[in-house]
């Protein structure tokens, strides 16, 4: 069943170019409520990006054209995506949502931010992945979904991103609006339970840095726990509120032992654009670093050690996968992002989080999505491999190889295992359908016809060591061998 993330994916890539310069909102929290209903019923993304709190929604606006970009840069296979997109298309092609049962009402409501709840909210959703494209098509691809669904659930029973029955808005000069941060990354909040949550005077820097490193240093102060408003205060609006949600349980946090001081912070400028700029933490160490310690693109935190890579890319026993680690970082350093405010700069949570889904695409190779769509087959063959003649392939940097076999004589043949003793690969047919293995599972021999077979082989485990290495090509030994 397709879920709530597919919304998310068609708002990020849908229309908002169009809205980002006109005014939204509504004039209460409840008619915020009922006006993004309406647009998710009508799937009116324009609509829908009006009512974005005005941060969050340009930070929306430039991870959708960023990844956008990415998308056409990668020229997937139209059926996952790929190919160039009518001008007649909407970006909800291939789904219909219907919503029914809600009742918006205000559970909420403290300082700038008010919680609506939705009521018993369900959603029909009626999806054909024959008529989706682009990302909203490449989801069809990951789910493996290829026929028409249409399931109803209640809202906070569909699979994807935990989400509650309620919105959190936002006013911002006078006007209401959705904060998606605050929706799905705020906490759960009982009605009536909201403590106040106010607009607060920025603790602006002059510099990014200085400003990121006010931030992670007041993050990691003993007083935050007690009082967050002093982290709130050097972020900018949206991550203020999202911050000032969470404070009743920052505050019990860790006070029945007495925080570690930073003993070393250091930070270098990245990547500046107007009023935002990227801000690289290359060093982090709370304490003796025993519980805390980061050095470069590595971090050590309660006995555990991670490292980002150049991609999220994973690959174990012949699968890829995304890992979540690179969400943090992106060119080997974890990074925040600052935004100019009139008084200076402060460290933008949605900013910080848009960067971190654009270098996140950035780092994936085209070879490296297909593998994780299960459509690798859909790739070029990188070459002629003749039947009882070794080769050595160099293999995609998501750790496959495709190779086609020409077959001149009818016969019994084996792929050679690779290096580690394993088979992972298989023999199609001129027709497309893997070729016949007559004796599995007792022996892995395949029956062959004369003509072009494909060959798909993914790698040993050894070709994870190369992920930790950029522009560094595993070759591995490839053999089709006839049994005589």
């Amino acid at each position: 069943m397709l879920g709530v993330g597919v919304l998310l994916v068609a708002l990020v890539l849908g229309g908002l170019a169009t809205v980002d310069r006109l005014r939204g909102g509504a004039s209460s929290p409840v008619a915020v409520a009922d006006r993004v209903l309406a647009a998710l019923d009508h799937e009116d993304l324009g609509a829908l990006a009006r009512l974005v709190e005005p941060g969050e929604r340009a930070a929306l606006l430039r991870a959708a054209t960023s990844l956008s970009a990415r998308l056409a840069d990668l020229d997937l296979p139209g059926s996952v995506g790929g190919g160039a997109v009518g001008p007649t298309a909407d970006a909800l092609d291939g789904l219909d949502l219907d919503l029914t049962g809600a009742t918006p009402q205000e559970e909420s409501h403290a300082g700038d931010v008010a919680v609506v709840g939705l009521g018993d909210l369900a959603v029909r959703v009626r999806t054909d992945p024959a008529r989706a494209h682009g990302l909203l098509r490449a989801w069809f691809a990951y789910r493996q979904t290829d026929a028409p669904e249409d399931v109803t659930r209640p809202v906070d029973e569909l699979p994807g991103l935990s989400v509650r029955k309620r919105l959190v808005t936002v006013v911002r000069d006078g006007r209401w609006y959705v904060s998606v941060v605050g929706t799905l990354l705020g906490p759960g909040i009982p009605p009536g339970s909201l403590a106040d949550v106010e607009a607060l005077p920025p603790h602006a820097s002059p510099t990014p840095q200085a400003a990121v490193e006010t931030t992670v240093r007041t993050l990691l102060d003993g007083r935050t726990r007690r009082d967050a408003s002093g982290l709130a205060a050097t972020l900018d609006a949206s991550g203020s509120d999202t911050v000032q949600l969470w404070a009743t349980q920052l505050a019990v946090v860790g006070l029945d032992r007495a925080p570690a001081p930073v003993t070393a912070l250091t930070t270098v400028a990245g990547e500046v654009s107007g009023d935002r700029a990227v801000v690289r933490v290359q060093t982090l160490k709370v304490g003796d670093g025993s519980g805390f310690d980061l050095a470069g693109p590595c971090v050590s935190a309660n006995g555990e050690r991670g490292c980002l890579r150049p991609s999220g890319y994973r690959y174990d026993g012949g699968l890829g996968s995304l890992g979540a680690l690179e969400l943090l970082g992106r060119d080997g350093s974890f990074t925040l992002t600052a935004v100019r405010t009139g008084d200076g700069w402060v460290t933008s949570l949605p900013e910080s989080l848009a960067d971190a889904v654009v270098g996140y695409g950035a780092g994936l190779t085209r070879e490296q999505v297909l593998m994780v769509l299960g459509q690798e087959r859909l790739d070029g063959s990188g070459g002629a491999l003749e039947p009882d003649r070794p080769t050595d392939a160099t293999f995609t940097s998501a750790g496959y190889a495709v190779r086609t076999v020409r077959i001149e004589r009818a016969g019994l043949y084996r792929v050679v295992p690779g290096p580690d003793g394993g088979n992972r690969s298989t023999l199609y047919g001129p027709n497309g359908e893997a070729a016949v293995q007559p004796f599995f599972p007792n022996d892995s021999v395949y029956r062959l016809t004369p003509g072009d077979h494909t060959l798909l082989v993914w790698a040993d485990d050894a070709f994870t060591r190369t992920l930790d290495r950029a522009g560094t090509p595993y070759v591995q030994r490839l053999e089709v061998r006839s049994v005589r």
